[in-house]
């Protein structure tokens, strides 16, 4: 391995963590916002411009609280059960290209390993719930797996009609083939099948089932 691919590899990686900061930064904002919009509110106004920081403040917020666990609770699996569920989320984005040279890792099978890394935050859902030695919380971790299996086939399927347009399970190779049609406009139903799958993969509004705690 050259210095020159070592140095490419270097800043894909940091164009990807900042890449990912902006988006996370960005989108929760701006959800928060529509929501407020929507619920006859204002939504995050205080930190920052137009509230932009008010993300980075809880982020710092929740840091700084205390970390405390069940006194029943199976200890060593109770703090890496969160790393099964995040690790697997970032690692997918090890093979998304920023633009044709700037990729951190070019799979041939690109599109397989985003679907089955991203299978594994199962896992860690299941093992949270069950390393709390709560029946609640074990209940509201299966429920959450169960919820992320369901929407996984037709998030797959989504996927597996782009990848048999573009003929290439290779992420580069799929991007390159919407050098004249986005496939966004070639498949609309299988975007809409990938967006809504996506929403209720990452339990947001109005698949937020995972934070209904009168439910469990």
């Amino acid at each position: 391995m050259t210095a020159l691919t070592v140095g490419k590899i270097v800043i894909a990686l940091f164009a990807l963590l900042t890449l990912i900061t902006t988006l996370g930064i960005s989108l929760v904002w701006l959800e928060r916002k529509q929501l407020g919009r929507m619920q006859g509110r204002v939504g995050p106004t205080r930190v920052g411009p137009f509230g932009l920081l008010q993300v980075v403040a809880d982020g710092i917020k929740l840091l700084m609280k205390e970390d405390v666990s069940p006194g029943s609770s199976s200890k060593a699996i109770f703090y890496v059960a969160p790393l099964l569920v995040f690790v697997p989320s970032f690692v997918v984005w090890l093979t998304i290209p920023l633009s044709e040279d700037l990729v951190v890792r070019s799979l041939d099978l690109g599109v397989f390993f985003f679907i089955a890394v991203s299978v594994l935050s199962i896992v860690g859902l299941i093992l949270a719930g069950w390393s709390s030695n709560s029946k609640y919380a074990i209940l509201g971790g299966f429920r959450s797996a169960a919820q992320l299996v369901s929407y996984e086939i037709p998030l797959i399927l989504g996927v597996l009609s782009v990848v048999m347009v573009a003929d290439s399970m290779r992420f580069t190779d799929v991007v390159a083939a919407q050098a004249t049609v986005p496939y966004i406009a070639l498949l609309p139903l299988a975007f809409a099948v990938f967006f809504i799958s996506g929403l209720a993969e990452v339990g947001r509004t109005p698949f937020d089932i995972y934070f209904a705690e009168s439910e469990v």
